[in-house]
C-alpha cells in the first residue's frame, strides 16, 4: 500500500509540475497568440491539463489544482485565497467532467487502449468548451469581466483551450503509438 500513496504522490508531482513549467512556457508565446490578457489562441497548459487528467486521474487532478492554485495567487494577488481557489477548482473540474462524460459516450477504455485520433478530437473539444463556457462565466459572475464580453472571451478560450489541448494529446498519442511499434518490432 506504501509504493500506492508514493506513485499517486508522484503522478500528482509531476503533474502539477508539468503544468506549471507548460504555462510559463506558454507565455513565451504570448507576443504571438494573445487574445487578451489571460486567454491565448494556443494554450499549452490546457492541453497538459487534459492529459494528466486522461493519464493520472483524481492524483494528477490533486497536483493540477495544487498547481492552479499557486499560478493563480500569482495572476491575482488582489485576489482572496478562497477566490483564486475557487477560479482553479472550477477551471480545473471541467476537464475531468468533460473527459468522464466523452469517455462514457465514445466508449473509450479507462486504459485509453482504444483511443484514437477522432476521440482525441472531440475530447479536446468537449474539455475547452465546457472550460471556456464554465471558466468566463465564473469571471463574470465574480466580477473579473463583463457580461458584455462573455461569448466573445468564451469563444476565444476555448479556440486557445481546443488548440492546446489537441497538440499535447495528440504529440502524447503519436509518441505512445511510436514506442508500441518499436516494442513489437523488437519482439
Amino acid at each position: 500500500m506504501p509504493e500506492v500513496r508514493l506513485a499517486h504522490l508522484g503522478v500528482a508531482l509531476v503533474s502539477g509540475l508539468a503544468f506549471s513549467l507548460s504555462f510559463r512556457l506558454n507565455q513565451y508565446f504570448d507576443d504571438w497568440f494573445v487574445y487578451t490578457p489571460g486567454i491565448s489562441f494556443l494554450f499549452i497548459p490546457a492541453g497538459v491539463k487534459l492529459l494528466a487528467v486522461l493519464v493520472g486521474r483524481w492524483p494528477a487532478i490533486l497536483g493540477l489544482l495544487v498547481a492552479g492554485v499557486y499560478l493563480g495567487a500569482g495572476i491575482w494577488p488582489d485576489l482572496s485565497r478562497s477566490a483564486v481557489f475557487y477560479f482553479a477548482f472550477v477551471s480545473l473540474m471541467t476537464y475531468p467532467i468533460s473527459a468522464f462524460l466523452v469517455m462514457r459516450w465514445l466508449h473509450i477504455q479507462t486504459d485509453l487502449s482504444n483511443l484514437r485520433y477522432p476521440h482525441i478530437v472531440v475530447l479536446s473539444l468537449a474539455a475547452s468548451v465546457c472550460n471556456g463556457v464554465v471558466h468566463n462565466w465564473v469571471y463574470m459572475v465574480q466580477g473579473v469581466s463583463s457580461v458584455d464580453v462573455l461569448w466573445s472571451q468564451s469563444a476565444a478560450m476555448a479556440l486557445g483551450d481546443f488548440m492546446g489541448c489537441f497538440v499535447v494529446v495528440s504529440l502524447f498519442h503519436t509518441l505512445a503509438v511510436l514506442l508500441k511499434m518499436q516494442r513489437s518490432r523488437m519482439k
